[in-house]
């Protein structure tokens, strides 16, 4: 009797729901769905947003949907040929608009690619990136700009890592190729708690998984953490990975599958040092602040890892942009989002970093 009860209790709700919704559409003015959702500009975003989003987002959807089909070695090397020197170019242009010095080096036996703003003051601390790209494109070098944009934003000297892209490097050389630089600047005399380390995409997988390999090898953990726009199960499997995979303008599930697999097999989505978000975080994790929109289908994958922080009692920041497409920190120029995206990096690395020089 009391399932009965339950269940007509749960119908009256729901008819009830129902009916306001239809009051509601019947009172509103009339809008059709728009016929291509990767393509979709949503009136909520700043009109900034709009200006760009309504140039980037087809552009990119056209790329998405052309997108080479890569099987061997020489797939992948073609299409990294024919991807890096246009990026290097548009890197070096920021560079050069932004007046930061920009040089290449090693660390740890690794390429890097130092930068650090005009009028640079060394407060001891330093940021660790690593460049995003689907674990197959892209180089410190080509990445330079951001960095740029970083080091102009927070006043800090970046250490951007010049990791081995997949197919030539795998989840294991890559991760250790991060902890051998993070390695080499704690060797420079900055302490932990001084370093954050950050990613984007791609990239912000391979920190994430680098720093709970660290962390397990008993190498002390750096001061912060920033992922944007992470992927953190290889899997695949969230909600948005289904529910928002035909809204997204940059990314769909089978041009990201060929990446995803020549860095991970699957017998190796598990482990979490590809796939964080099986990380035991209950024996410790940095801060971490994690940055999303809402049109990206790898948005579950930065709320599933915030909670799994929260839950085993680490410290997580959630911060969500409405409108916003994967990484849109990179190209969103000049509009509230980034705006405000970048002055919440630069309150997360200044609330935890520590600074032992003034």
């Amino acid at each position: 009797m009391r399932n009965s009860e339950a269940v007509r209790t749960i119908a009256a709700s729901i008819l009830g729901l129902a009916a306001i919704v239809a009051g509601a559409q019947a009172n509103a003015q009339s809008q059709p769905a728009p016929a291509n959702f990767r393509t979709f500009v949503p009136a909520s975003v700043s009109p900034q947003a709009r200006a760009i989003l309504e140039k980037y987002a087809p552009v990119a959807a056209q790329a998405m949907a052309h997108f080479p089909p890569l099987k061997t070695p020489a797939d992948f090397d073609a299409l990294y040929a024919q991807t890096l020197a246009p990026a290097v170019a548009q890197s070096a242009a920021v560079v050069k608009a932004l007046d930061v010095t920009s040089i290449d080096s090693k660390l740890g036996g690794v390429g890097v690619v130092n930068t650090k703003p005009l009028g640079y003051v060394d407060d001891g601390t330093v940021l660790v990136r690593v460049h995003g790209g689907g674990w197959i494109l892209g180089s410190a070098r080509s990445s330079a700009g951001s960095d740029a944009t970083m080091s102009i934003v927070t006043g800090r000297r970046i250490v951007s890592v010049d990791y081995t892209v997949a197919p030539r490097g795998n989840w294991h050389l890559i991760t250790d190729q991060v902890i051998a630089v993070y390695k080499a600047v704690l060797a420079e005399g900055y302490k932990p708690a001084s370093i954050g380390i950050y990613g984007d995409s791609a990239g912000a997988n391979i920190v994430a998984g680098s720093v709970l390999k660290l962390r397990d090898q008993g190498i002390p953990m750096p001061g912060a953490m920033l992922l944007m726009s992470p992927c953190v199960d290889l899997h695949l499997n969230g909600d948005t990975e289904t529910t928002l995979r035909n809204a997204d303008p940059v990314l769909d599930i089978d041009p990201v599958l060929p990446g995803l697999n020549a860095y991970a097999g699957p017998a190796d989505w598990n482990n979490p040092y590809v796939s964080p978000v099986y990380g035991d975080f209950t024996k410790g994790s940095p801060p971490v602040l994690i940055q999303a929109g809402t049109k990206e289908m790898l948005l579950s994958d930065s709320i599933r890892l915030y909670q799994a922080i929260k839950v085993a009692g680490g410290e997580a920041e959630l911060d969500v942009y409405e409108g916003m497409p994967h990484v849109f920190q990179g190209y969103m120029q000049g509009t509230p989002e980034q705006k405000e995206a970048f002055a919440e990096i630069q309150r997360f690395w200044r609330s935890h970093l520590v600074a032992t020089r003034h």
